[in-house]
């Protein structure tokens, strides 16, 4: 569910002769996103148990976010602790302010979790989840841009697992009875989060 113009950004990032100090921007970036992850699935699940007892998405949705919120606990911590290997502390990168497109990335997730449905947030992990990379992109990262290699744990890890969470996620979402509507809410929140993404790596080579 990515779009052409979030591979755009991408790869005008990895092309980039500044990469060796555009990759930890791009952590810090990543940090902001996935902090956000676990409060975000908590209150999706939160508003998928307040949901009719009519509703066949109720149980299996709130099952299918409890499950993926402990998989991806305290990744954020991990990503902090990844980037001392290049001395910026703790508090210097939660002292950085998301910028607007970041916080409009994730917040828009809110408006249709909280005034929709909570099962478009499917879309917006499915992005999050698509497309991560392989031990020799890895590799070439750490080649081409000389970082030490505990920069590169979090994210190595992530091209590990993330693999299977798409796979576990695609056959969730085959086996939910989704009408058409649910369908479209979650094609849109995975377009927004695919463009508004673009948007944020856009900023990091502008």
């Amino acid at each position: 569910m990515t779009n052409a113009h979030l591979g755009e950004a991408l790869q005008t990032l990895w092309r980039s002769p500044d990469l060796a100090q555009l990759f930890p921007e791009y952590l810090i970036l990543l940090h902001q996103i996935i902090r956000a992850s676990v409060p975000m699935m908590e209150v999706a699940r939160s508003e998928a148990l307040k949901l009719s007892p009519s509703d066949p998405l109720r149980q299996p949705l709130a099952d299918y976010l409890a499950q993926h919120i402990d998989e991806e606990k305290d990744h954020d911590e991990w990503t902090l602790e990844d980037l001392g290997a290049i001395g910026l502390s703790r508090q210097q990168i939660l002292d950085r302010i998301p910028l607007p497109t970041t916080a409009a990335f994730v917040g828009s997730q809110y408006y249709w979790i909280f005034h929709h449905h909570p099962v478009g947030l499917l879309g917006y992990i499915s992005v999050l989840e698509s497309d991560p990379g392989t031990t020799d992109v890895y590799d070439d990262l750490e080649r081409r841009t000389g970082l030490p290699k505990p920069l590169f744990r979090t994210y190595r890890m992530h091209g590990e697992l993330d693999p299977q969470h798409v796979k576990e996620l695609d056959d969730f979402i085959d086996s939910l009875p989704l009408s058409e509507n649910q369908m479209s809410l979650m094609g849109i929140s995975a377009m927004s989060a695919s463009i508004g993404l673009a948007e944020c790596v856009s900023r990091l080579t502008s």
